[in-house]
């Protein structure tokens, strides 16, 4: 696991949490899908909108299991986990932001 914050380099790096094989990345709060495709580098990407402007982002996923406009509640299943091809680790990478700003999720997960 990698805690949220700045890394040797002074550069903000998301929470990366240790997962195993078949682990499933799962919604924290309920929210509408609003981005659920790959992107660069990260593999494939979900994004869940929720209440006071706040987003969740789910990286470095396998297979999506959600479409854009699904509405999710927490604990549903939104991703299947990827393995990495550099560490053979199975890691999800998992970013909160509020009004498009980073924050700690430790701040609202709990």
């Amino acid at each position: 696991m990698r805690r949220f914050g700045a890394d040797s380099r002074g550069t903000l790096q998301p929470m990366l949490l240790a997962t195993q094989e078949g682990a499933r990345a799962k919604a924290v709060a309920p929210g509408e899908v609003r981005f659920a495709d790959s992107m660069r580098q990260l593999g494939e990407v979900v994004i869940v909108h929720h209440a006071d402007n706040l987003q969740t982002v789910y990286a470095l996923c396998e297979r999506i299991l959600v479409r854009i406009g699904d509405q999710v509640s927490a604990g549903d299943d939104l991703c299947d986990v990827g393995q990495s091809n550099t560490t053979q680790r199975y890691d999800l990478l998992f970013d909160l932001r509020q009004g498009g700003k980073p924050i700690d999720p430790r701040q609202v997960l709990r």
